[in-house]
């Protein structure tokens, strides 16, 4: 790679770096393309020659949450052999990276629920298999046994929809329910996902792990 191109990629991560940080620190819609050209002490064009607007910066910042998140999805599945147990290790997984990266989480949350960012389509699009993993283990599950019958794709967004619920209740009212329910957080995201294997798997006690 030319020097040339190597200085013009550092300088593209340097701004998603400082715009994340500002973004982490202030919120989205806090945030100014003018404050972050400030904080690197770059002109607001430079800015603009790498990212059209703000929302293509939000994007870069959901795409690098993204990329530990399926790291760790990937690692989670690899070690079940059977798609109802790949399906309980996502779940699992989704929690840990959720409480370990929650303004990755939030963002990407946000992002997959948003509809106003100012992006090309093409790019949106991506995101909306962020959960590939989690259909190639749905239908692997099909296809052994150990899940019924379904959608993987549909099935897949709904769990996806009802999981973000469950983790933004957790993240707003967990402490709460801890302290005067003596309800756990992890003890409230595995009741359901005992609640989705029941509704999903197909011989459950013959099939599932010990």
């Amino acid at each position: 790679m030319k020097k040339r191109e190597q200085n013009k990629l550092a300088r593209k991560a340097r701004i998603i770096d400082v715009a994340e940080k500002l973004f982490f620190e202030k919120g989205l819609r806090n945030v100014t393309m003018d404050e972050i050209a400030g904080r690197l002490r770059y002109s607001k064009a430079t800015v603009y020659s790498y990212f059209s607007s703000k929302d293509e910066l939000f994007f870069e910042i959901c795409q690098r949450g993204n990329t530990i998140l399926q790291r760790q999805l990937q690692e989670a599945v690899a070690q079940h052999p059977l798609g109802v147990d790949k399906v309980r290790a996502i779940g699992r997984s989704f929690f840990q990276f959720a409480l370990n990266y929650p303004q990755y989480y939030k963002f990407i949350s946000y992002f997959v629920s948003g509809s106003d960012f100012a992006i090309d389509e093409a790019l949106e699009v991506k995101m909306l298999h962020l959960d590939k993993v989690l259909v190639d283990a749905i239908q692997k599950g099909i296809e052994d046994g150990s899940i019924r019958e379904v959608n993987p794709q549909l099935v897949s967004k709904c769990l996806w929809a009802m999981g973000t619920g469950i983790l933004d209740m957790i993240f707003q009212k967990g402490d709460m329910m801890e302290k005067h329910l003596n309800i756990e957080k992890i003890s409230l995201f595995e009741t359901f996902f005992q609640l989705l294997e029941q509704s999903l798997a197909r011989n459950l006690a013959a099939n599932r792990e010990v």
